[in-house]
């Protein structure tokens, strides 16, 4: 089945075994969830699971969104396989998550990310802190981080092309911007911007970034 509940000693876990596209993802959720209706309280958490083929990270962010607007919490983000009653893990990402606040729903992180963790949120995301090697970000607006950012940084899940990358330190192992994906930026020894100009990612000293507007740069 692509998509199944299983309750196992870790807890109840979300399996999306398949899927051809994230809107007929999104329709079977909610079919399975109204199915379920009597079992789920609001404020529930779950693990949700994810194969190889299915942990796209332009998706996650969407299926991250669409289970808290049912009013379910994923504890953790798990990548790996359903073998009858036995879970095999080959990725564990701890969801991080902090209140979120009002201005555009930003969701602001008052702590260092380390290695294992992962924030998904569908607006902006700002860390106050570091982001260790081996953490992630996905968010679908920009994301700022308040000190050294490492790990895999990727914005514009929603914005696209437009959101951006900030940091104090930034160095990143890998920038994603909408669609644009590099591993390979200038680095400079202070804050620093990565956005998107002439179809590919550029990282620019914050005193001196030129963003594109309107196909020219500004």
């Amino acid at each position: 089945m692509p998509i199944d509940f299983r309750m196992t000693k870790k807890g109840l876990i979300l399996l999306i075994d398949s899927y051809r596209s994230v809107d007929e993802l999104r329709q079977d959720i909610m079919k399975k969830f109204a199915d379920a209706k009597d079992f789920f309280s609001e404020g529930d958490e779950i693990s949700l699971m994810l194969t190889q083929e299915t942990s796209k990270p332009d998706d996650i962010v969407k299926i991250v969104s669409l289970l808290s607007d049912l009013g379910v919490h994923v504890k953790d983000i798990l990548v790996g396989s359903m073998e009858q009653k036995d879970v095999k893990v080959g990725q564990k990402y701890d969801l991080v998550r902090e209140k979120i606040t009002e201005v555009r729903g930003a969701q602001i992180i008052r702590r260092n990310l380390r290695s294992g963790q992962i924030v998904v949120h569908n607006f902006d995301v700002v860390v106050i802190g570091n982001v260790h090697p081996g953490a992630e970000i996905i968010a679908g607006g920009s994301v700022v981080i308040f000190g050294s950012a490492k790990g895999v940084l990727r914005a514009g899940y929603s914005q696209g092309e437009t959101g951006v990358i900030a940091a104090i330190d930034l160095q990143p192992s890998l920038i994603q911007i909408g669609n644009f994906i590099t591993q390979e930026y200038d680095h400079f020894d202070g804050p620093a911007v990565a956005h998107v100009r002439t179809g590919r990612i550029i990282v620019e000293e914050a005193d001196n970034v030129k963003f594109e507007v309107k196909g020219e740069a500004n």
